[in-house]
């Protein structure tokens, strides 16, 4: 994980030094991070795990496999706001954009979604039958995914930041 916290101190670093350049002194930027808990990915996770049980797909690709995220908190996004120097922080929270994420379309949908921004990384290290067939099975998985929603989506789960350019 210090790898990600490196990485991602760096990345922001860079990003924020490129929107000084953009912003005028007193301007405002706001930005969102999803806050996208890793236990969702563990879907995915337990479904290439059948697969492996069914003799599909050999232990040591899961093993190997590494979806590179980091989801920082208030106190990592802080950090870097302060170290860069550039911009001040006039408001930092976690916040709950829809006050219900519960119902087994919303579930699935997320899932849709997350199959669109990971399907690549699958497909690289897994290939496209067994990647298409992990998916497939993680959407089928909706109810599960919405009871686990239902107790851990109510919390907050997107990092809402307003800065001001010094």
């Amino acid at each position: 994980m210090n790898a990600y916290v490196a990485q991602f101190e760096k990345d922001m670093e860079m990003f924020f030094n490129a929107r000084a350049e953009e912003i005028v002194p007193g301007g405002m930027m706001l930005l969102i991070s999803p806050q996208l808990s890793e236990r969702l990915l563990k879907f995915f996770g337990s479904s290439l795990m059948a697969l492996v049980n069914e003799g599909k797909l050999d232990e040591s690709l899961v093993n190997s496999f590494n979806v590179p995220v980091y989801f920082p908190s208030i106190e990592d996004m802080t950090k870097v706001v302060e170290k860069n120097d550039c911009f001040s922080i006039e408001r930092i929270e976690l916040t709950h954009p829809k006050s219900e994420l519960v119902d087994e379309a919303d579930a699935k949908t997320l899932m849709i979604n997350l199959r669109a921004v990971y399907e690549g990384l699958f497909i690289n290290h897994f290939g496209r039958e067994i990647a298409k067939e992990a998916f497939t099975r993680t959407i089928l998985k909706s109810d599960e995914i919405s009871a686990w929603m239902k107790i851990n989506y109510k919390k907050a789960c997107q990092l809402f930041i307003t800065l001001k350019r010094k």
